[in-house]
């Protein structure tokens, strides 16, 4: 064989072109997640179709412990390829370390303006993509339990906060389903709901300079947004109590007791999946329902960013190939996953039932998008964030929130917000 062919042969393979034998690193791929069990599955699935196509191995490896564990291969200096991050707050911070592969140009795949981040020559690139999203602005209701009336101003278009607080006040004493608790970090539900007033009732504007440190937590957007969730916290089932030790999962459940013990859960669209296990197996439409959160067209989402830690053509035709809406449809297509794509091609009709259909009209039709604040902000401010909300439920007197607010605002001033 000449020189020449070698060479031709040898560069189509670096590209990822052909197939070539070996076990070298351009054939395969390692991935890190947090991904098991039926999630897990599914990844696995979407990875299959890639090898199938390429030729190319992906080893994954799920664990719960994902986060420490690729800080413990990067301190190492043996990251895997690709990594499905915790928080778009890591994809920042990596991203401003150097430790992430921006994607190259023309090939961001899918999440836009959500994925970019400063690396450390100062440029703002994307650096992810969102391989699956859960849309967290949504308020859910049984509507078997409310009066035809109140549905029907409860469905109308253009639904304001007050309209929606005015309703909820008719439907009972204490109409807010309400748990802060989970076992691995509590709190966080509480932070949903400041983040989404705060985006819907203030603007994108002021959500984004609060999450990047620009924004006081003392400022009025802010401090508005934390006395409104005061008033679901004064109207919540139950006592302080009830909330700091109820379940997220959980806190949905009384909504299908008779009578019921409360009405409306403000949830992300994953809660579906606790619905169908509380008692009598409550189904959707006719037990349970949703509305979006009132205010502007907007939507807060979750979501889980895959970055790159290593650069190879293989790599990069693996990012390219999960952003695609074929790969895509594994997730989305899954029945009660609670998963939706940013894939404008996965359509709402792709998505198994009609709840999910909805939901995936709010989000196609959501004229702002936003991560979820405290997962984008550095983790020292989520955690303060976090504990601050269990704070206040505790004791939400406007003189703690005060106290509350200005501790939160003296480490915004001490901590670095990657860009």
């Amino acid at each position: 064989m000449s020189v020449r062919i070698l060479s031709a042969i040898l560069l189509l393979c670096s590209l990822g072109l052909v197939a070539c034998g070996g076990s070298g690193s351009d054939r395969t791929i390692t991935v890190l997640g947090s991904w098991t069990g039926e999630e897990g599955d599914a990844f696995r699935e979407m990875l299959s179709g890639f090898e199938k196509d390429s030729g190319i191995d992906v080893e994954y490896t799920g664990t719960r412990d994902a986060r420490a564990v690729l800080a413990s291969e990067l301190h190492d200096g043996h990251p895997p390829d690709a990594a499905v991050l915790a928080t778009p707050g890591d994809l920042r911070a990596y991203a401003a370390a150097g430790e992430l592969r921006p994607l190259p140009g023309g090939s961001q795949g899918i999440g836009g303006d959500l994925t970019s981040a400063t690396g450390p020559d100062g440029r703002r690139r994307s650096f992810g993509i969102v391989v699956k999203a859960s849309v967290k602005s949504l308020i859910w209701y049984n509507p078997r339990s409310l009066p035809s009336g109140l549905r029907e101003r409860l469905t109308a278009p253009d639904l304001t906060w007050d309209e929606l607080s005015e309703i909820a006040g008719q439907a009972g004493p204490r109409p807010w389903c309400l748990g802060l608790a989970d076992t691995s970090v509590s709190g966080w539900p509480g932070t949903d709901w400041i983040e989404d007033l705060l985006l819907h009732e203030s603007g994108p504007e002021a959500y984004d300079a609060w999450v990047s440190g620009r924004l006081a937590w003392t400022s009025e957007p802010v401090r508005s947004a934390w006395r409104a969730f005061g008033s679901v916290v004064a109207a919540s089932r139950g006592d302080a109590r009830t909330a700091l030790l109820t379940g997220y999962g959980q806190a949905g459940a009384p909504m299908f007791a008779t009578p019921p013990g409360c009405r409306f859960d403000h949830a992300g669209s994953f809660i579906t999946a606790f619905y169908r296990q509380a008692p009598g197996r409550p189904e959707a439409g006719r037990d349970y329902d949703h509305i979006p959160f009132p205010g502007a067209s907007s939507v807060v989402i979750g979501g889980d960013v895959l970055g790159v830690f290593r650069d190879t053509p293989a790599t990069r035709r693996l990012v390219a190939h999960l952003a695609t809406a074929g790969a895509q449809r594994t997730w989305t297509g899954r029945p009660g996953g609670g998963a939706f794509s940013l894939n404008r091609e996965v359509r709402p009709d792709d998505y198994p039932d009609p709840a999910a259909r909805r939901i995936a009209r709010t989000l196609a039709d959501a004229g702002t998008v936003r991560f979820d604040g405290s997962d984008t902000m550095p983790t020292v401010m989520a955690a303060a964030f976090n504990h601050a909300v269990l704070e206040y439920v505790a004791d939400p007197a406007d003189g703690r929130l005060d106290d509350i607010l200005g501790s939160l605002d003296q480490l915004r001033r001490t901590t670095r917000f990657p860009s």
